[in-house]
């Protein structure tokens, strides 16, 4: 049974184009344009990472530039990131996988998301899962006067 191509009818063609324009207009925040990337990085601010070239497989992961200026590294500790450009981080960052012999050609991709004020400190920061997501610590995990040791004989 053959039956003649069906001809797209002005309803059916305005349906279309009222659907494509819900969709579109509909898109969460997250696949709509980042916001646009500071000159230098500062305290608070959200970056997404990717470190790729770096021995095994290591996710994309979410840093946050501390309220010391810092980001951690993923096996180098602690880096100084406040005041410097996303490219000249990028290259400081693989340079020094390169200079600790992880990776002679790590490809390190840095993304503003957003930034975050006040800034939070590195020791009320939580890693809650993998990819690594910092957020502030809950009052309930931290000690009210710091960690303490209980030793009795």
């Amino acid at each position: 049974m053959n039956r003649p191509p069906s001809r797209l009818t002005i309803p059916g063609a305005a349906f279309l184009l009222a659907a494509a324009f819900l969709l579109t207009s509909c898109l969460p925040a997250a696949a709509q344009d980042d916001p646009p990337p500071p000159d230098t990085l500062r305290p608070g601010d959200a970056l997404f990472v990717r470190i790729e070239n770096l021995g095994g497989r290591l996710p994309a992961y979410r840093e946050i530039v501390d309220s010391d200026g810092d980001i951690e590294l993923p096996f180098l500790g602690m880096m100084p990131a406040a005041g410097k450009s996303i490219p000249a981080l990028q290259e400081e960052m693989a340079a020094a996988y390169a200079a600790a012999r992880l990776a002679s050609n790590a490809a390190v991709q840095i993304r503003f998301i957003t930034h975050f004020d006040p800034a939070p400190d590195r020791a009320t920061l939580v890693r809650a899962e993998s990819p690594r997501i910092p957020v502030p610590a809950p009052d309930a995990f931290l000690p009210p006067s710091g960690p303490s040791l209980n030793i009795e004989d």
